[in-house]
């Protein structure tokens, strides 16, 4: 208790104070924040799982990368753009927030050519899949940030003899990525995570049933599989269940499925946010103003 007290009163322990941008752009680059603070083995873990598992599914996607970005680098496009794709800048997301091996991919397949921008749209066998898994390689850097932050905000914040947390809070966020409902859990709050979980999983469920599974095809709804692909669990099924299915007829709710999916997936964002702020505030709690009691 005493030392809860201490982190309370710590002059620089404001919640809505932020690290600022250098630890915001070095958490683009997995494993840097790490060796920052001195973990150079969490470091090198850090780096080597997000570029295997970037390249485990780019072995299945390559050039079909630039056709999943935002902005797809063809011929009508322009010079900067097509500069920038050659390094794999057209926000190909959540590709972008592993930056080296993201551009080092869009290095290793780049081809401006006629015949490199019919390959972008050709499908892939496991395409699904492997979309699925470089996508997964971003998420996994940010976790990697998010887990480097908080040891920094510790060391900023945390006084000589910082508090445990009740649970990491990145890997509360991490878990709640793959199983909604999963990070509350391990910081305590089971029941909260239950409840939260069900509503996130239903309405991704509702969606597949209503597009008769066809509603998470990052092929086909690259821009909308973006959001549906923050509930990882759910984005994991369709790449290994529903997404391979052939559309044999459009089912007449499509576009109701792909709105419910996009919608859990952004809830699914805010439960990744609120698991993290349960463990965090373990340690830093909000603290009330002054009179608020009264």
């Amino acid at each position: 208790m005493g030392n809860l007290s201490a982190h309370m009163e710590h002059p620089n322990s404001h919640p809505a104070r932020g690290l600022g941008w250098g630890p915001f752009l070095l958490g683009f680059v997995p494993g840097l924040l790490q060796w920052r603070l001195g973990q150079k083995q969490r470091a090198v873990l850090a780096l080597a799982s997000c570029t295997a598992l970037f390249f485990a599914g780019w072995v299945l996607v390559r050039e079909r990368l630039f056709y999943w970005a935002l902005l797809t680098p063809d011929e009508n496009a322009s010079a900067v753009l097509r500069g920038l794709a050659r390094f794999g800048l057209p926000l190909s997301l959540p590709e972008l927030l592993n930056l080296p091996a993201n551009t080092l991919g869009a290095l290793l397949c780049w081809d401006a050519t006629p015949t490199g921008e019919r390959l972008w749209r050709l499908p892939r066998d496991l395409e699904h899949l492997g979309g699925f898994l470089t996508g997964a390689s971003g998420m996994l850097a940010a976790f990697w940030s998010a887990a480097a932050h908080w040891q920094l905000r510790l060391r900023r914040d945390g006084g000589a003899s910082p508090a445990a947390p009740v649970a990491d809070p990145a890997l509360c966020a991490a878990l709640s990525w793959l199983v909604p409902g999963l990070g509350h859990a391990r910081a305590g709050q089971r029941d909260k995570g239950m409840l939260l979980g069900a509503a996130v999983v239903a309405v991704f469920a509702l969606g597949l049933v209503f597009s008769h599974g066809h509603a998470v095809d990052r092929a086909t709804y690259s821009v909308w599989w973006i959001a549906q692909n923050l509930f990882g669990g759910g984005s994991l099924f369709a790449a290994l269940v529903t997404g391979p299915m052939r559309m044999v007829g459009e089912p007449p709710d499509l576009p109701l499925g792909v709105v419910l999916c996009t919608v859990a997936g952004l809830m699914n964002l805010v439960v990744m946010v609120d698991a993290y702020t349960v463990a965090e505030r373990s340690v830093f709690p909000v603290r009330q103003p002054a009179g608020a009691a009264a």
